[in-house]
């Protein structure tokens, strides 16, 4: 249960700190005098987002805090541990809006994200806003409220789940479809393209060698000539070569490097370059004997090289590296083309596994929600009838539709009737019920509700709108019977409602150093009588109005 709230420069309130005991409380005030605001703080607290609009002071951060009673119990603690916080009975909620518009959340002081924040809050309070009742009209919401009755949701967990799958399974089908036809559309062209690179048999480095080997034999005659003229100066018939004049200074040196060290290695030197230019003549040599122009190779070669420029310029690369990189691309293409039946019919069997699975659960679902109608049409009617309503008919009618979405295979609407007709007919709720008819209708909801499922604190805010005289009275004892076993904590404008109350709180606006500001105190009995009788008869309490709100009080 909700133990205190403390807000600080949030919208009105510049800092309030309020305890909240258990049982049935309410808060009343003038409007405009900062109710909602309370709701909105707590809403924040809880992982509602926010912005910097919610700043008093522009210039200081707001801050919310919220200590829960929590249960200690195996789940709840599960539910620590599984987000790494460490657990207390009494945990601490704290949000955080910057003046830059930056939000931050703690829970026992470990920073958490929105969503941890958000989870903790489905399993601690149940707020219905001023809309909610509105959202009563709403089919999806009469769906989510049957299913909230469900006294097993296993079914439906399980449903949800599988139904994901299913969705997911059906965008690869169709993705795989889409493929198909993207390759079966190119089949034939890229297995001529594929056809075409595999045939001309590429190796990486041939390229190179094939334009190196077609430069040679293209300038063969001039190669040759200047290789055989180095040759010449290398080793003639005369003395006058290369090898012979630097012998004879080799010589020349061995007769005195004896003398000095720098001679000697002068010789050292000179030996080098004979070994030298000794090897580079043999090379020559070989090389020369190499040099062969043949016609036709020259003419396979430039007609192979041609034929790797030509697939190049047409698949918009520049090396043999690339063109096999595209043969892999087209072959995986076409495996894929070959193969994509047999994956498409594999995926369709478990589609249609899937779907008989989550036809069984539908059904199951089907039975489960008739069930939970038939409990929730019984236990409304003598609460209606509690109301001055005792003619009143809700009937909830679930339909078994032909298709499945994520909820099942059922649409529910809710089929009403506040007064007795000849034929008995219903009529869609949502245009025949008036306003103080749908209050009524939502209070009693929320009483079944709490029968059996209701989170520890329930927080209401203006659920007895339309509502007055001895109808409100009746309501307020309804929630009076919640209180009993639930935090109930009730804004309302309805004397009634306050009366039965166990704990009455009061907001009321003030001006302090020309700013106006929200507060919020709990009433003491004498307190409460005046705010009872000032809800009766206005600013000007009057001795008939007091002494009507003594005896509501009593």
């Amino acid at each position: 249960m909700l133990q205190s709230l403390k807000i600080e420069n949030y919208a009105l309130i510049k800092q309030c700190d309020i305890s909240f005991p258990q049982g049935f409380s309410v808060i009343t005030g003038e409007t405009g005098a900062g109710k909602t605001i309370l709701l909105g703080a707590l809403s924040l607290v809880l992982g509602q987002r926010a912005d910097t609009n919610v700043l008093m002071d522009k210039e200081k951060k707001c801050v919310v805090e919220a200590v829960f009673t929590m249960q200690n119990d195996e789940p709840t603690q599960l539910l620590f541990k599984e987000n790494d916080i460490d657990f207390d009975v009494e945990t601490i909620f704290r949000r955080e809006i910057l003046p830059s518009g930056k939000s931050r959340a703690f829970i026992n002081d470990t920073p958490v994200q929105l969503s941890v924040i958000k989870l903790f809050a489905t399993q601690l309070v149940d707020i219905h806003s001023q809309t909610s009742t509105i959202n009563l009209k709403d089919r999806h919401f009469q769906l989510s409220f049957v299913d909230n009755f469900l006294a097993d949701k296993t079914n439906l967990e399980n449903y949800r789940k599988l139904f994901v799958e299913y969705k997911t399974l059906e965008k690869e089908i169709q993705n795989l479809k889409d493929k198909e036809a993207e390759f079966l559309k190119d089949k034939s062209y890229n297995e001529f393209l594929f056809n075409e690179l595999e045939q001309a048999n590429l190796q990486e480095d041939e390229q190179e060698q094939l334009e190196e080997e077609i430069d040679l034999m293209s300038n063969a005659e001039t190669i040759k000539d200047n290789v055989l003229s180095s040759l010449f100066l290398f080793d003639n018939e005369n003395d006058n070569n290369i090898l012979h004049d630097l012998t004879t200074v080799k010589n020349n040196l061995q007769h005195i490097s004896s003398h000095n060290k720098m001679l000697a290695e002068l010789l050292e030197r000179v030996n080098s370059s004979c070994i030298e230019l000794k090897d580079i003549y043999q090379e020559l040599s070989s090389f020369d004997e190499s040099i062969v122009f043949d016609k036709e190779r020259l003419e396979q070669d430039n007609n192979r090289l041609t034929l790797i420029y030509n697939l190049q310029t047409k698949h918009n690369v520049q090396t043999i590296k690339e063109l096999l990189a595209i043969k892999d691309e087209l072959d995986t293409k076409l495996q894929f083309s070959f193969s994509v039946g047999e994956l498409l019919e594999n995926k369709n069997k478990e589609k249609e596994t899937l779907l008989s699975q989550l036809d069984k659960l539908a059904q199951t679902i089907h039975t489960q929600r008739l069930s939970s109608a038939k409990e929730i049409e019984e236990k409304i009617k003598p609460l209606l009838a509690s109301m001055s309503m005792k003619d009143a008919v809700l009937k909830v009618n679930v339909e078994n539709l032909a298709s499945l979405n994520e909820n099942g295979s059922d649409s529910v609407c809710f089929l009403f009737s506040a007064n007795k007709t000849k034929d008995n007919s219903l009529s869609d709720m949502s245009k025949v019920i008036s306003g103080g008819e749908l209050s009524r209708l939502m209070l009693a909801l929320k009483a079944v509700v709490a029968e059996r499922f209701a989170l520890p604190t329930m927080v209401f805010d203006e659920i007895d709108t339309g509502i007055s005289g001895d109808i409100a009275s009746k309501a307020a004892e309804i929630m009076k019977q919640i209180g009993n076993n639930h935090q109930v904590i009730v804004i309302t404008h309805l004397v009634q409602m306050a009366a039965k109350a166990q704990n009455h709180y009061k907001v009321y606006k003030q001006v302090v150093d020309k700013q106006t500001i929200s507060n919020i105190s709990l009433l003491n009995q004498e307190e409460r009588l005046k705010e009872i009788a000032t809800m009766i008869s206005g600013d000007s309490i009057t001795k008939e109005a007091l002494a009507n709100a003594s005896k509501l009080l009593e």
